[in-house]
C-alpha cells in the first residue's frame, strides 16, 4: 500500500484544531453546556474542512506536479478523509475548495508547506472556514 494518505495528514495535521476566539476568551467552566456544545460542534466542523482543505490543495498540487495521477490523488484524498472518519462529500463545499485554492501557492515544488509558511497558511485557512 502507497504512503499517500500518511502525507496528507503529515502535512496538514496541524490544521485539525482551530479553536474559534469567542471560546478562548470564556474560561473553562464557565460557558453554560449547550453553548460548549455549540462551540464544540462549531470548532470540529471547522476543523474538518481545513483537514479536507488541506488535503485537496495537497493533491491538486501532487497532481499538477506529475507525482501523481488524477485517479491516485482522487483515491488518495477519499482514503485519507476516509481514515479520519470523514466523507469525502466534503471537498464539495465550497468554503473547502475555496480554502483549499488560496492554500495552493503556499505549497513548495514538494507540495508541502515549509515552516515559515505554516502559521500563515493556518490563518488562511481559518479566516476562509
Amino acid at each position: 500500500m502507497t504512503p499517500w494518505p500518511l502525507m496528507f495528514l503529515t502535512l496538514f495535521g496541524g490544521f485539525l484544531v482551530l479553536p474559534l476566539a469567542a471560546a478562548e476568551s470564556m474560561p473553562p467552566g464557565t460557558m453554560p453546556p449547550e453553548t460548549a456544545r455549540k462551540v464544540a460542534k462549531l470548532e470540529l466542523a471547522r476543523s474538518i474542512r481545513a483537514f479536507a482543505a488541506g488535503s485537496l490543495a495537497n493533491s491538486t498540487c501532487l497532481v499538477r506536479t506529475g507525482q501523481l495521477s488524477q485517479a491516485q490523488a482522487n483515491q488518495a484524498t477519499a482514503i485519507a478523509l476516509r481514515e479520519m472518519g470523514i466523507t469525502s462529500e466534503v471537498l464539495t463545499n465550497p468554503q473547502v475548495r475555496k480554502a483549499a485554492e488560496l492554500l495552493g501557492p503556499k505549497l513548495d515544488a514538494t507540495c508541502s508547506l515549509d515552516a515559515l509558511d505554516r502559521d500563515q497558511a493556518r490563518q488562511l485557512v481559518s479566516d476562509e472556514l
